[in-house]
Order: C-alpha cells, then sequence, then structure tokens
C-alpha cells in the first residue's frame, strides 16, 4: 500500500503538489492520498486514522511546497503527533520500520517574477526530516526535489510524473513480497 501525505496549506493555488499526486494516482489507484489540510481545517489530527494509514502502508511518500525552509506547519504536527514514542520508535515503536519514505518538495512556485528570497540549500531542509524518519526506522529514499521558480512545461512535469511512477512502481514490485503490515496501536 502506498501512502501520500499531502500537505498544501492553499490548495487551490498548487501547481505542483496537487497535480503530482492526481497523474500518480492515475497509475496508482490503490494510492491512500492524506490531504492533511482538507482532513484536519482545525490541525486537530485523527492519531487513530493516522496511524493506521502508516501502519498498512510499505511506501510514503511525502508532498509539500517549502515554507520557510521547512515544513508546512501541519505536516510538522503532523510528524510530532503520528511519529510518536511507542508506534514510530522507542519501547514498541515498530510501525515504520522497514518502510520506505519519498520525500517530494517542491520549491519557489510562489516567486516566479523575480528571484527566490536568499539560496535555498535543500540538504539543510532535508537533513531534520531524513534524520527524523531514519531514526524512526524507515528507509529513506533519494528525494525528488521539484524546483518550479522557473514554470515547468507540461512535458517536463510529465517526465516528472513518469520518473516517480517507475520509482514506486520498483518499490512497490520488490517490497510487496517482502512486506508484512504490523497492526496499528492505538497510544492515544
Amino acid at each position: 500500500m502506498i501512502t501520500a501525505l499531502l500537505a498544501h496549506p492553499y490548495p487551490r493555488f498548487s501547481v505542483i503538489s496537487i497535480p503530482l499526486l492526481e497523474g500518480l494516482k492515475e497509475q496508482f489507484p490503490q494510492m491512500d492520498i492524506r490531504a492533511l489540510y482538507d482532513l484536519y481545517p482545525d490541525s486537530s489530527i485523527d492519531l487513530w486514522e493516522e496511524r493506521k494509514a502508516v501502519a498498512h502502508s510499505s511506501l510514503i511518500l511525502v508532498v509539500h511546497p517549502v515554507f520557510w525552509y521547512s515544513v508546512p506547519a501541519l505536516l510538522k504536527k503532523w510528524f510530532d503527533e503520528v511519529l510518536a514514542y511507542g508506534f514510530a520508535y522507542g519501547n514498541g515503536g515498530d510501525a515504520v520500520k522497514g518502510k520506505g519514505v519519498l520525500w517530494i518538495p517542491s520549491l519557489g512556485t510562489g516567486y516566479r517574477d523575480g528571484e527566490f528570497p536568499g539560496e535555498v540549500e535543500i540538504s539543510e531542509v532535508e537533513a531534520p526530516i531524513r534524520r527524523m524518519w531514519t531514526f524512526c526506522g524507515a528507509k529513506w529514499l533519494d528525494p525528488e526535489i521539484i524546483d518550479s521558480r522557473q514554470p515547468l512545461t507540461p512535458e517536463q512535469f510529465s517526465s516528472i510524473i513518469d520518473s516517480l511512477a517507475d520509482r514506486i512502481a520498483d518499490w512497490e514490485s520488490y517490497h510487496c513480497l517482502l512486506y508484512t503490515s504490523p497492526s496499528p496501536r492505538d497510544t492515544r
């Protein structure tokens, strides 16, 4: 099972994240898209549902625009609450162990008319996210960083979707044979 965490605070302005997942959903209809800002407009995360989604996944896509050199606020809250001690790490916390995590951030679509303010060192944004997932025992896959400070052509965007679909299919074909979902634990 593939779970996509979509964290876009302004979905109607999404020119990368939502169209990207729509394209992937066509190729992977079983993919569970967890649109966090649609599911939790009041920021009150249903831990049981989110942990159940994580537990039943072999691959987790983390899709979001980069906001202030980090993840959007609700995704950070999701990390803090869902990936908690006893579930994702620590005593009995093995629900994420061995799962693939593919980070798919997008950069700069809000800055089409000029330079992005400051240099974005994506490795600085990636480091704490990668460390968090690997600390929990996940397999960190090479990220798919989408730099759209210059608008992408339809051909370029389609190529990104196709490349991601190939990577996902490779992961799924190998790991679905090996993977057994743990039972989600209610650690509320």
